[in-house]
């Protein structure tokens, strides 16, 4: 075992308290901060900071630690880590387990997971407070036995600083100027930022218009970019009833599509209108999501005034 996982175990305290594990870590030389998280930990060897998410990877052998801050309870958060949950996901779950790190309450999923062709060793530690969820999902090829031991070890080692300030326009590579259109940044999840009208998520405004920008997190080579937006669309949170257009678009210098469309609301049946982009770049894409459910002429010309503002770093 290499040498930062021996220093990794005696700086976690574990004991078992009616059939739960308990943990109790703190910050070493050795930790790493992931830098736009509040999580440290103790990285296995080669891995490095991913330059497409929040986190860690080891090009050479495909494996990553991916770091995920949910503006959830960690209560609520939870109930949807279950067998049925991941499966949904395509992750077959082994093991759900009980923990407790640093006091705050946790749960730690081991699994396998079919992506690419591949199949994955997953590990999910998920832990959080009453404002917001930590999930750490560690994942390497299957093969791979020891590397896997040393990312489960590794996410373990985590130090959450519930109270670290996070500006998270650092952590993305653009840039892009919503305050001229009426809305306001509400929140970020990974390499996602959303704003809405009233600068909360979910939107407490009648006016529910909304906009999320988000960059995919690992290359992916797409022979037809027409026919992968239009089967990204599908999977958008609202049901499509008509495409209304479908056009090339560029922005920043980037090319891709650009989509207007009807929909409802899944839940409860309310009509809104769509605003949807996507641009590739270097076998990458950043993707747009707006959509509104009033004023819609207006605003979706607001939206698409906002999206064309976007620019890369």
């Amino acid at each position: 075992m290499k040498q930062t996982f021996f220093i990794a175990i005696f700086n976690l305290t574990f004991a078992t308290v009616f059939g739960q594990t308990t943990t109790n870590n703190v910050l070493t030389s050795n930790h790493q901060n992931i830098i736009g998280t509040k999580i440290s930990l103790i990285p296995p060897k080669g891995f490095l900071k991913s330059t497409n998410f929040l986190g860690l990877q080891q090009t050479q052998s495909g494996s990553t630690i991916m770091i995920l801050d949910i503006p959830g309870p960690f209560a609520e958060v939870s109930k949807g880590l279950t067998k049925a949950g991941f499966l949904s996901q395509g992750v077959q779950v082994n093991d759900i387990e009980n923990l407790t790190i640093n006091n705050l309450p946790a749960i730690l999923v081991s699994g396998e997971q079919n992506a690419y062709g591949n199949i994955y060793t997953k590990y999910v530690l998920c832990f959080g407070t009453d404002k917001e969820t930590i999930m750490i999902n560690g994942a390497s090829p299957n093969n791979l036995t020891e590397i896997a031991k040393e990312i489960k070890t590794s996410i373990l080692t985590s130090f959450y600083e519930v109270d670290k300030k996070i500006n998270p326009f650092d952590v993305v590579d653009y840039e892009i100027d919503a305050s001229k259109n009426k809305l306001m940044f509400a929140n970020s999840v990974s390499n996602a930022l959303t704003f809405t009208t009233d600068g909360l998520s979910p939107t407490k405004s009648i006016d529910k218009t909304s906009l999320t920008i988000a960059k995919s997190f690992s290359k992916t080579t797409i022979e037809d970019k027409k026919l992968f937006v239009l089967n990204r669309l599908k999977q958008l949170p609202v049901e499509i009833t008509k495409t209304e257009t479908t056009e090339e678009i560029s922005i920043d210098g980037i090319s891709g599509y650009e989509i207007f469309s009807t929909s409802k609301d899944k839940k409860t049946g309310e009509p809104e209108k769509v605003c949807f982009v996507m641009l590739f770049s270097d076998n990458l894409y950043y993707l747009f999501y707006g959509s509104t459910n009033q004023d819609f002429d207006n605003n979706i010309d607001r939206l698409k005034k906002t999206i064309k503002t976007f620019k890369r770093k």
